[in-house]
């Protein structure tokens, strides 16, 4: 993509993939969408801790003269593109804002300083970059929103950080007043009411993003009877995303959640203690968290429930890594589930 074009990532692509994928989502006639598809101005309002190393991000669109009969509109599974200099991201004195009072960032990177070849580390996983031109100047990476504010024009996203890494050296350097840049929207999955009977949707960490604002799109919507079914895998109970969310969403009559916790971390493991009730300790009342992986028997048991009321109207929602999907869909095909979709 040539560097005139206005809707360039900067990730450097000979053939934008984004553009070949554009978003099938459209708006009234008379909205006009923040997310043009061109960067955008968005000052940071606030970063609060998530889990570990996981971060929660609000920004708040800064409209240029002229934008401001502009709404703000993500569409649910929907991502947008966030942007930063290169030329910045290499300073090696740049650190987190001191200025600001209680930084949650600040505490993470100076409990998380680089090790000796991270930044290598870090380079090893940059694509090979084919256009040379000025855009290469920038770094970019996707994020999918998990809620927005259409009146105050503002979105959250978990972000998780990873020492080394080269966008989260940007992020780290973020307070409450940085500016950054934005664009979108991307993504293909289209939601219609009550297509399906069932939607089972399987998530692991961060991944979580797009399908919970999927499932609480459908949740929003009164006239939508969708029975929904969400299990959501992560490494331990510290690591646990959108926890009060979701319990919260479990007031829904057709809304119902599981969590899996793949590492005990309690004395009782280290000690080889198969069962015990530390975990149980911890919850608050009817949690739904269990201390154990979720195994391929409970997968096909949760799947072939929807099944069994004689209506073959389910959709399977698939988001985490290749192996973790992959792992999902072993099960699906051999219960010869058509509809599965993976953000």
């Amino acid at each position: 993509m040539s560097q005139e074009d206005p809707t360039c990532c900067g990730s450097g692509c000979t053939n934008c993939v984004l553009d070949v994928k554009p978003s099938k989502h459209t708006l009234p006639p008379d909205v006009v969408n923040v997310f043009d598809r061109t960067y955008k101005q968005f000052r940071c309002e606030c970063v609060t801790p998530a889990a570990d190393n996981v971060f929660r991000f609000r920004f708040c669109y800064v409209p240029a003269i002229g934008d401001e009969r502009e709404q703000l509109i993500v569409p649910p599974g929907c991502h947008l593109m966030l942007r930063a200099l290169r030329s910045a991201l290499h300073q090696p004195d740049r650190k987190p804002d001191r200025s600001a009072e209680d930084n949650p960032l600040l505490r993470w990177w100076e409990a998380n300083p680089v090790q000796p070849g991270g930044e290598e580390h870090a380079k090893q996983k940059t694509l090979e970059k084919h256009d040379k031109s000025e855009d290469d100047l920038y770094l970019s990476r996707p994020y999918t929103p998990i809620a927005f504010d259409q009146e105050h024009g503002t979105f959250d996203v978990l972000i998780k950080l990873e020492p080394g890494g080269q966008m989260t050296n940007h992020l780290v350097t973020l307070s409450a007043g940085s500016r950054t840049e934005w664009k979108g929207v991307y993504g293909d999955f289209l939601w219609t009411r009550n297509r399906y009977r069932h939607v089972v949707a399987f998530v692991q960490g961060v991944a979580i993003a797009p399908v919970y604002s999927t499932l609480r799109s459908i949740l929003d919507d009164e006239g939508d009877e969708t029975r929904l079914t969400l299990c959501a895998c992560f490494r331990n109970l510290a690591g646990v995303l959108l926890r009060d969310e979701l319990r919260s969403l479990a007031g829904y009559w057709n809304f119902a959640y599981a969590i899996y916790l793949s590492r005990r971390t309690c004395a009782c493991a280290a000690a080889g203690v198969e069962r015990c009730n530390c975990l149980a300790a911890r919850l608050r009342y009817n949690e739904p968290i269990h201390d154990r992986r979720l195994a391929a028997a409970e997968i096909e048991r949760l799947l072939q429930r929807p099944l069994a009321d004689g209506k073959p109207s389910l959709l399977v929602l698939l988001c985490g890594t290749e192996s973790f999907t992959s792992f999902i869909k072993s099960t699906v095909e051999k219960l010869e589930i058509e509809n599965c979709y993976t953000f």
